[in-house]
């Protein structure tokens, strides 16, 4: 008798295996949340992009229902830039952002905040940043933006330290305060307007204003040794990963299908006209970054070396970026 009950629940057990994975639409358990099996701790995330091309992989996530099979939902609102992003992470107003890397190494590097790269964004190529001017205004070097102010997404980012690192290399000085925060879609009327006189400016806003707007291209900032340079990522505070390692590692795994959607120039193309509104004529001529398919602390020490090196950090405030960097699972 014993054995004929160790036999039934045997059964039992084998069964419950078998069936007890499928969802109400009959996914496995695998597919409808990840490798982990289930047991978020978090189903919806409040997720904040940019409109910019390095958000197209996460569009692709959600549009091709890599977040739904990992049983998450992904709330996605639009960030006016980079730094506003890490301000509302650290705020816990949204539980990751999508940021240029210096406006969230700063505070960790202050010891102000306590933030991690859950996913790599983007990687530069050339000519994906650059800085315009009018064709037809006073600007025809780089010796010429003495006194004159910059439009930069975000003070201290990624662009304007790359461009005070060209600018010192031509031994030309620019005060931080020629420095003017703007959105990338902003820039074009500033110049038109003359509040300011030159424009680091990126994809895919570039190719249209480059064909629209009477600018030209005066340099690229990502160029020599800020060449291949990682800019962006997807940030989230210390305490949500530790408390949500489950969505974490989900939203991870619904991102690297986004990033293995974007290898496809073609459809990177659609998304873009899609969600940012550039035409399509604009879109099969704008520069595409890389999307790396690895988040590695190696490549992001860069920017921390580019922070000191411009001034931006002291030497003292040198971190190491494999704090910052989570595993991918």
């Amino acid at each position: 008798m014993r054995r004929k009950r160790l036999a039934v629940a045997g059964m039992a057990m084998a069964l419950a295996a078998a069936t007890g994975g499928c969802g109400a639409l009959g996914e496995t358990a695998e597919s409808s949340q990840g490798t982990t099996g289930g047991g978020l701790e978090k189903t919806t995330v409040k997720v904040a992009e940019l409109k910019i091309i390095d958000a197209a992989p996460i569009h692709l996530a959600i549009d091709n229902g890599h977040f739904r099979a990992e049983g998450l939902n992904v709330e996605l609102s639009m960030g006016g830039k980079g730094s506003v992003n890490i301000d509302n992470v650290i705020g816990g107003t949204i539980d990751i952002g999508l940021s240029s890397y210096p406006p969230a190494i700063m505070p960790v590097a202050k010891k102000v905040a306590e933030l991690k790269v859950v996913t790599d964004a983007i990687t530069t190529t050339e000519n994906l940043f650059l800085l315009v001017v009018k064709k037809d205004g006073p600007i025809k070097s780089i010796a010429d933006l003495a006194g004159k102010k910059i439009a930069v997404s975000s003070q201290g980012g990624i662009g304007e330290l790359a461009l005070r690192t060209q600018l010192k290399i031509n031994g030309v000085e620019i005060t931080k305060e020629q420095y003017i925060s703007m959105p990338f879609a902003d820039m074009p009327n500033a110049l038109k307007n003359d509040n300011v006189q030159a424009a680091i400016m990126n994809e895919p806003f570039l190719t249209q204003t480059l064909q629209n707007e009477g600018v030209t291209k005066l340099l690229s900032p990502f160029s020599g040794s800020t060449a291949n340079f990682p800019t962006s990522g997807w940030i989230a505070s210390k305490k949500f990963v530790e408390e949500n390692p489950k969505t974490v590692a989900a939203f991870q795994r619904a991102m690297a299908k986004g990033i293995a959607d974007a290898q496809q120039r073609s459809v990177v193309e659609g998304v873009v006209t899609k969600y940012v509104g550039v035409p399509p004529n604009v879109a099969s001529l704008m520069t595409l970054p890389t999307f790396p398919s690895s988040t590695d602390a190696t490549r992001f020490q860069r920017v921390v070396d580019l922070m000191v090196e411009t001034g931006e950090l002291k030497p003292e405030q040198r971190i190491d970026m494999r704090t910052m960097v989570i595993d991918q699972k």
